[in-house]
Order: C-alpha cells, then structure tokens, then sequence
C-alpha cells in the first residue's frame, strides 16, 4: 500500500457534509470553531484547492461514489433513488467485494440499489432516502416518531405558516439531543462498536447540513454571535455594486429580498444567517470528533484513511447571499478536501486542482484495491507523494431549468469561465487580480482569447455527453409521486400531524437496516 506503514489493511473513514463553503474552517480562514477538523488538516493533507464536478447533491455524490464524471454517470437530477440499474463498480462495492465490511450512516442522496449493492449496513436520515410511499422506512424519520418528535420534523419544504418560510433560517424545535447531527454520531458509533472485528471497516458517515434550513436546535441556536461571525470581502458584490457586471437574470434575483438563494436585506441579516450556519458545522465537527475519540480509544486511529469532503459549497456569506443554485462561483465549485493516512504526510497543504472524481482511485489505491474500468479520477497520492502536477482546469456540470438547460464552468488556475448558453450572458473572471470574483470580462474584448480557449476547452468536454437523469425527468419524477405521503411531507409543506391519520403501512419490504452479503 503506496505511504502506508501500517502490516494490516486500512479502515476508511468517509466523512462527507452537504453544502459546506470550504472556507468555512478555522484551519481554512473563517472563525469557525472546527477543532476536529482541523486536526486533520494538521494531521494529514488539505487539498485547498478541490472542485466538485457538480453543484448540487445527487450528482455530485454519484461522482463521487463511481469516479466518474456527471456526463459520463448520466445522472444529473437530484431525484435518482428509484432508479433500478445495478452498478457493481460503485466505491462502496468494490470495497465490500475486497473484504471491507461496509456501511452507511446519515444522508446517501443517491440511488437506492446502489446503496444496497455497496453496503451492508444501512442508516439512511434524509427524506430523499426512503419510499415514496412510507416517509417512515427512513430511519432517522421513524427515530423521530418512535420518540413523539415526527411532528417536529423541518428538513424538508416548510408549510406557508412555518417561521423560517422565505429565509429557511429559524430555530429547530427537535431538541440537540435528537438532532439530525446527534443521530448521525450515535448511528455510527453503534456500527463501529458491533462490527466484524475480524474485518477492516469502510464507513460513509455522511451529514445533511450545513444545507438549508439554517435550523440548529434552541440549545445550540446560539452558539455564535453576529458581532463575531465574518462577513467575506466578496459580499459588497451585493450590497455595493448590486451584481454589477453579473448576467441580467442574476440582477434582477438579487434586487428581491429572500428567495433562493436568500438574498439577505443587509449585513445585519447576513449576519444572523451566518451564526447559524457557523453553528451547524460545529455541531458537524462535534460528531465527527466523537468517532475520532472512538477509534483513538479503540486503537485503531493510526491504521484508518480518513476523508473529510462535502458535496459541493455554499455561499456562506460570499457575494452577499447565502446558499446555493445561482451561477458556479468559487464559494459553490470549490469543496473541503481533507486526507490523513497511515503513514502519509502531516500538515501538508496541497494546492494543485483536484476534482471529486478524484478520491475514489485514491482510495483505492490507500486499500489496495484495483480500480476498474471506466474510472475517470486518478489517484492523488502522486501528487501528494511524488510531486506530480494536479489537473490543468476542472469542470463543474448543471442541469438546471433556467436560463438555459445546462451551465457549465470551468476552472484554471487563472481564470473562471461560466458558460449559459442559449443566447444568455455568460461569466468571465480573472482570479490573478480578482479572486473574489467581482468583476465580469465576459464582454472585455482584452479578454476575448481567454474567452474562446475556455469555450472550447468545454466544448472538447461535453462533446459525447449522455443525460440518464437531469431537470426535467426530476419534474416528471416530483409529478408522479406529487401526492405520496413521503412527498407531501418532505416537500409539499405537510406535516406529520396532518398525515398520520391517512397512513397505512404499503405491503412492501421495508429498507432493511443490514443488507445480507
């Protein structure tokens, strides 16, 4: 095993969030209190400079889980769970296959066979993970009802009276103690601590926020003030220039107050929104640092590869606005990305550009497993090891409804190009002295050789592109299932009270919590 010291097989710790601005760390440059996190910084490699291959969740994690690029996965709407293709290649199978025992704990977003195949022990706690018919065979749901707290649930669309309706910034009434993140920690300790010991582990634990709604319980909910949360340079683009030099339809969502992404009134209101942000990923760190102290007690910590990426960025604060689903900014393209393995370096800072795709050969390559075929990443120990370059540019892909069907941006290390199509403005940005991304030289005819090379350089991308799932079969999908109980729940601002009376358990196997091998 290339850098390993260790004689036995590595575990893999897998720890992913959703929507996590990778500036959001202490070790990264925000006043964010990230203990655990940041001692994996000091203890392994931080990639600062790692790039989601796209920006919002399914996609994102499917690139993850199979290495390959979105337009070669095909999938790129967020609402893939029921898709029935069997995939033996995906990271958490090949792992199984090569005698990892394996399991899952907390937001999957993916495709349910998928999970299946890969995984042997299952603990799903997003509503996108479960039946669409029986919002309780997910289990973080079903925990919520089997303790008298289903009625307090509000992860997914909130009803017109609810609150945090407009903002998705409000005070959860599930107590600390029951929270998503709790539950996450508590679901991943009990895997660990009746596992086959005679078997390295493989783990994704797996948090649904820092992603909206900014809703930490009323324990937590002030665990930060505004006085002392950091407003990022970057938001004067909204609050000075008013997207000045950004595309017309860009201009006319950030003159509406709220909205998605939430487009704050002031600095004031940024500011509350942040404290609640700053206090999720806290409360993200405490868990993760609960199963560090696990494994340290446990001596297994110096024989595990351990990971730490989200899905894809959130603006937290940059440009103004918070969340996500406007433009492929730096704040949404660029991921957390750190890396500690038996034997690997210690404090090392790597800042050549890598993708998602990226860490699935890596991670093989760390259990000494083989990649197969029709993996797209490459391994990064060369480049943490050997010096070896990172990639020239990296490309983000949207399927998204407007202005156009697709948007995609690539990034060199020079310049950021976002490309709409269809006739809409696009973006152009020299980050040498514009790193903040505030001013557009789509138009700057001193740019118009950049321009073309980046239009190309995607062209040459995109040429065989393939689409299994994407915007509009997600609109088809949400139709179909528009009236299931899990549907009406997560996302048609029903709660639990106004259902429970209706619900009639389905005649179906419910998603079991250990997969038989």
């Amino acid at each position: 095993m290339t850098g390993a010291t260790a004689t036995r097989r590595p575990n893999v710790l897998w720890l992913m969030s959703d929507q996590h601005n990778a500036n959001c760390m202490g070790h990264a440059g925000r006043r964010v209190r990230t203990p655990n996190l940041d001692w994996l910084a000091a203890q392994g490699v931080r990639f600062s400079q790692a790039f989601c291959n796209n920006p919002i969740c399914a996609p994102s994690r499917i690139s993850f889980i199979t290495g390959r690029y979105p337009h070669s996965h095909r999938h790129l709407g967020n609402s893939a769970f029921d898709y029935p293709e069997r995939n033996p290649n995906t990271l958490s199978a090949v792992a199984r296959r090569h005698g990892y025992q394996t399991a899952l704990a907390g937001k999957a977003h993916m495709i349910r066979a998928w999970d299946e195949e890969g995984f042997e022990h299952i603990r799903y706690c997003d509503l996108c993970d479960a039946d669409r018919d029986d919002p309780l065979t997910n289990h973080y749901f079903r925990y919520l009802y089997e303790h008298g707290l289903a009625d307090k649930y509000d992860f997914g669309t909130l009803p017109p009276n609810h609150p945090g309706k407009g903002s998705l910034w409000f005070v959860s009434e599930i107590p600390h103690e029951h929270s998503i993140e709790v539950w996450t920690g508590n679901e991943t300790l009990a895997f660990l601590r009746g596992r086959d010991r005679r078997r390295p582990f493989f783990v994704q634990m797996t948090f649904q926020r820092p992603h909206a709604p900014l809703s930490p319980s009323p324990e937590r909910a002030h665990m930060y003030s505004p006085d002392e949360v950091d407003v990022p340079s970057s938001a004067c683009d909204l609050f000075e220039r008013g997207f000045a030099t950004k595309p017309a339809f860009q201009r006319r969502h950030v003159t509406r107050h709220g909205g998605y992404p939430f487009v704050p009134a002031d600095e004031a209101e940024l500011r509350r929104h942040l404290t609640h942000y700053y206090a999720l990923v806290s409360i993200i760190d405490e868990q993760i640092g609960r199963v560090l102290d696990y494994l340290r007690e446990e001596g297994e910590l110096e024989n595990t590869v351990i990971v730490y990426v989200a899905d894809h960025g959130d603006f937290a604060g940059d440009h103004g606005l918070m969340q996500k689903n406007f433009g492929i900014y730096e704040s949404i393209h660029r991921i957390p990305f750190l890396l500690v393995y038996p034997g690997g370096p210690a404090g090392r800072e790597a800042g050549e550009l890598v993708e998602s795709v990226d860490l699935y050969p890596t991670l093989c390559r760390l259990m000494d497993v083989p990649v197969p075929e029709g993996v797209e990443g490459r391994s990064l120990l060369p480049v943490v090891e050997e010096g070896a370059p990172g990639a020239e540019a990296v490309v983000c892909e949207w399927s998204r409804p407007s202005p156009s069907t697709m948007t995609h941006a690539v990034r060199t290390p020079e310049f950021r190009l976002v490309y709409y199509g269809r006739g809409a403005e696009g973006e152009l940005y020299d980050r040498r002295d514009d790193p903040d991304e505030l001013v557009n030289r789509w138009d700057d005819p001193a740019y118009a050789a950049v321009r073309l090379e980046l239009t190309e350089r995607l062209l040459d991308y995109v040429m065989h592109y393939e689409k299994r799932s994407d915007m509009a079969s997600d609109r088809r999908e949400d139709a179909r299932s528009r009236n299931s109980m899990t549907r009406l729940l997560h996302k048609g601002m029903k709660r639990w009270p106004d259902l429970a009376p209706l619900y009639v358990p389905p005649r179906t196997k419910p998603q079991a919590e250990t997969v038989p091998k």
